[in-house]
């Protein structure tokens, strides 16, 4: 299946199938599940799409895979006329989103179903699938606006420019710290040491549905967090995939892709190594993040890394210091710091490097917050802190960046907390 369509939003939580009793959405399911199969063998999509489907409306006790329909005329009591169009809406959206030729064969068959009487208003609905909000649509289909609002904006999103955002780091630098602040949950293992050597890509989703989505060998569309933590042994290729809604204080409704590769210097595994060599050296991204542990400027691990970098890679740059929030005032210096970076970037070769502090910890810890996330008896310890921490004028971060960021945000405090963290100054300079 193409990557791509875990950038899908899901429309379930408008649809009005709930309303139902838990017979006749277990009947809706069922002709949902044999008019999506009819099409033929369908993909890994369509069938975790149809186990999606059947765990929402239904249940995660009801085994579709035992429901055999071979003769319609046991649902003639139950055609769910006030749900024509919701049924073969869904059996696009699960089965052929991408495929006009394919949806109107299944249109035939939800026609035949139904009868000719209700060919026109079907075929229209088929139209406006494909479609990218049509005019007049809404005006004799007006119930269907919630659900249609989202396929179309799935297509229009889509249609958008993909912007790619490499990362990069030594262990212990922060990397996945990072990647959840961005993402603005935990959808990234922080565990370095134990994570197996792969790419991992995290895609903005169009909107947010409360879902996200992995693709590690299996396909789940409701990625628990063990799920989301654990790396499946199955899975024999290069890439684990997730697709979920970023999350700010404003919408982040850019088309964005984040590419994590391993750390570099593991000692674990020498294949880490080699696989963010090979992905760095490709070049397949529109910026790389290096991110740096300030807490070990200068090592030889990055010395090594960034001379890789320099020889092998021509693109645009972000280098970010991270782990600064525990320096001591008088003794260490956030600016001393960035201009020791500065110079050991210049005598590696790199001119004019663009270089930002940053706490993704405290980026991280600020988002859950704000979205009313649990956070451990230590990270509350350690929210408190940094809010401290980051109010003196030494470790607010946000001033050393060429941006201005206007904060909205419904609690004063957290808004503050993300501004000085930095999270939000790199936010709109990568994502613009």
């Amino acid at each position: 299946m193409k990557p791509e369509m875990l950038q899908m939003q899901q429309y379930l939580n408008v649809h009005p199938i709930f309303e139902k009793n838990e017979g006749l959405r277990k009947k809706y399911v069922v002709l949902l599940n044999y008019f999506v199969e009819k099409q033929g063998r369908g993909d890994l999509w369509s069938k975790q799409m149809l186990k999606l489907y059947s765990d929402k409306i239904v249940g995660k006790g009801f085994e579709l895979g035992k429901e055999k329909t071979k003769d319609l005329s046991i649902f003639e009591q139950f055609k769910f006329f006030k749900y024509r169009y919701y049924l073969l809406t869904d059996c696009l959206f699960i089965r052929c989103f991408d495929d006009k030729k394919k949806g109107q064969k299944l249109v035939e068959d939800v026609i035949e179903f139904y009868g000719e009487r209700y060919r026109r208003k079907l075929e229209c609905l088929c139209e406006a699938f494909y479609s990218t909000e049509p005019k007049d649509f809404l005006r004799d289909f007006a119930e269907l606006k919630g659900v249609y609002t989202i396929i179309w904006n799935n297509r229009s999103f889509k249609a958008q420019p993909l912007k790619k955002i490499m990362i990069t780091a030594n262990m212990s630098a922060g990397k996945s710290t990072l990647l959840n602040a961005l993402a603005g949950k935990k959808v990234n293992k922080t565990q370095n040491d134990t994570c197996t050597a792969k790419l991992h890509y995290l895609y903005n989703k169009a909107g947010e549905d409360g879902l996200s989505y992995e693709l590690d060998h299996d396909l789940e569309l409701d990625a628990s967090l063990d799920i989301l933590m654990t790396d499946n042994d199955e899975n024999d290729s290069t890439d684990i995939v997730v697709g979920t809604r970023f999350r700010s204080v404003e919408d982040v409704d850019g088309h964005i892709c984040f590419i994590d590769t391993p750390g570099v210097n593991s000692s674990m595994d020498k294949e880490h190594r080699k696989m963010s060599n090979a992905a760095i050296g490709t070049a397949d991204c529109d910026v790389l993040l290096y991110l740096f542990n300030g807490e070990n400027i200068g090592s030889d691990d990055d010395i090594k890394h960034l001379k890789f970098v320099k020889d092998n890679y021509d693109g645009k740059i972000i280098f970010l210091v991270n782990r600064l929030d525990h320096y001591k005032k008088d003794v260490d210096s956030v600016k001393g710091t960035l201009e020791a970076v500065e110079k050991d970037l210049k005598k590696i070769g790199f001119e004019n490097p663009v270089i930002y502090p940053l706490s993704a910890y405290a980026g991280y810890l600020g988002k859950m917050a704000l979205y009313e996330e649990e956070l451990s008896e230590d990270e509350q310890d350690d929210i408190d802190f940094v809010k401290r921490k980051l109010k003196k004028d030494d470790f607010s971060y946000e001033k050393y960046y060429p941006v201005d960021v206007k904060v909205k945000c419904r609690d004063k405090e957290l808004g503050e907390l993300l501004l000085h963290s930095g999270i939000l100054s790199l936010e709109k300079i990568i994502y613009s």
